[in-house]
């Protein structure tokens, strides 16, 4: 028979807490009404919280909070709230930042899931915008994941380093940039992968979870150290084993893939359009196209991608023979530009099939095809030749926004939503070093605010700053995801 502890927790679990559970478990004439308020005072709020954000000044809108009172509407302060609710029995509030559930009784913010789809896009509002347009993958994708990107507000802010632990500084440069992306984090403290539940042994999905939820909710401001998710790393792969330094773009790779497959009813074949969260959050497509030179055949494919890989080597060449104009750094967009360019292919790689099979010259050229919510590109500062393995150095110009539009199938579509092809740089990972004996550090937005994270170490920056950094790895958002959200 099961504990009143145990029916406590799930209570807690399902409703956000027992006494959310008490009003919401009732009879349901009481928690129709309670539902009712909800939404009607979370839609009074919105224009209210549109203004404050469009107009009011930032240090006003963040250090001022109001909430209303579920019950009567009225709105108090923190001061206020505690006897408002000694006063009048009323537990609830709304605060007026986030439209989020403060508890009096719990004296903390809480998430209930019943409450967040009231106010989160439905089904029946994915087929009213259906309706109107017709919905790409990648849109399904981004009601998917917002859907599933419900912030838990009670969330301690603040910036915390990470310790070293041992050349771990691979880890804690791609642990800070997930911790700091909006879309993961918004996703671990809400609906999320939940360790009490799951059975797989040594889970990375559990270890990452674990981080995110010690991460937001300590009450002390130092760093710790990711022991667990560096044991689970461990096993789970026996190249991470051990003290030596590892490459971090190969980490976020071993990472993503991991939580992949912590998530329940995921599918291996990742052609077969899994549809799960990581997979819609952080893989894309890539198309490549080969046109034979003699007849004009097109061949066809399309793979799974979890970042761009750009060569640095080849604008470091195209800058040594003035190709790159005025500047002398190269740039990111020349990158792109460069990877989605066409390329001729010799006879002896490729077999043309409109020509019988028969060895001919070719031009190649990739495209994405489906963008991610989550964008890492990699600029690749390893070479490793027969001969030498050797690192480039110096600076390459990167956009805080970019359009992707330009490198995607349809480049000059004239129908599509330009803003959904927009993208926001939360993170750039730096490194420092020769191959073998390197060092890695990550710069982080934190709200409006740019952090060094420098393993325990953690310094606030400039966006200048960032910009001049050597980067290695840059992540970047998509922007609609948060431009269509409440």
């Amino acid at each position: 028979m099961a504990s009143v502890t145990y029916i406590s927790a799930l209570s807690e679990a399902e409703y956000g807490c027992e006494h959310l559970a008490a009003v919401l478990k009732g009879d349901e004439t009481t928690a129709g009404q309670f539902k009712d308020r909800f939404m009607k005072i979370h839609k009074s709020l919105e224009p209210q919280l549109k203004n404050v954000t469009a107009s009011a000044p930032k240090t006003a809108f963040v250090l001022k909070p109001k909430y209303t009172c579920l019950a009567c509407s009225e709105p108090c302060v923190n001061g206020d709230r505690k006897i408002h609710t000694e006063k009048t029995g009323h537990q609830f509030y709304i605060e007026g930042r986030t439209r989020s559930i403060f508890c009096q009784m719990c004296g903390d913010f809480v998430y209930d899931y019943g409450l967040e789809r009231l106010r989160s896009p439905t089904a029946s509002v994915v087929s009213q915008v259906s309706s109107k347009r017709d919905l790409t993958e990648a849109s399904y994708d981004e009601v998917y994941v917002r859907n599933n990107a419900n912030k838990r507000p009670c969330s301690k802010q603040g910036a915390r380093g990470l310790y070293n632990m041992g050349q771990t500084c691979y880890l804690n440069v791609i642990l800070q940039s997930m911790l700091h992306d909006p879309i993961l984090n918004t996703y671990f403290l809400g609906n999320s992968h939940q360790p009490h539940d799951c059975s797989l042994p040594d889970c990375v999905g559990c270890a990452v979870a674990e981080t995110f939820a010690e991460f937001n909710s300590g009450e002390k401001a130092e760093g710790f150290g990711a022991l667990n998710l560096l044991m689970a790393s461990w096993k789970s792969s026996s190249a991470l084993a051990g003290y030596q330094q590892q490459d971090a773009h190969e980490y976020y790779q071993f990472l993503v893939d991991k939580l992949h497959a912590s998530t329940d009813g995921h599918l291996e074949g990742h052609e077969m359009g899994c549809p799960c969260f990581f997979h819609k959050a952080f893989y894309g497509k890539l198309r490549s196209s080969v046109t034979c030179d003699k007849c004009g055949n097109v061949t066809r494919t399309e793979d799974p991608m979890i970042d761009l890989s750009l060569d640095v080597q080849i604008q470091a060449k195209k800058r040594a023979m003035g190709g790159t104009g005025p500047s002398t750094v190269p740039t990111l967009n020349g990158c792109l530009e460069s990877f989605t360019s066409p390329e001729k292919l010799m006879a002896d790689v490729y077999n043309c099939s409109g020509c019988g099979g028969t060895p001919q010259k070719a031009t190649k050229q990739l495209r994405i095809k489906k963008l991610p919510a989550i964008l890492c590109m990699q600029l690749k500062r390893f070479e490793h030749t027969f001969s030498v393995s050797e690192k480039v150095e110096g600076r390459i110009d990167f956009p805080m926004s970019i359009n992707m539009l330009p490198f995607t199938t349809n480049p000059n579509c004239q129908k599509v939503d330009k803003s959904r092809y927009m993208y926001d740089l939360s993170s750039a990972v730096v490194h420092k070093g020769k191959l073998d004996a390197g060092h890695y550090y990550v710069y982080c937005r934190q709200g409006d605010q740019w952090m060094l994270f420098n393993d325990d170490q953690v310094t606030a920056v400039t966006e200048a700053e960032v910009l001049k950094a050597d980067a290695y790895l840059l992540f970047y958002n998509l922007r609609s995801l948060f431009a269509g959200s409440k």
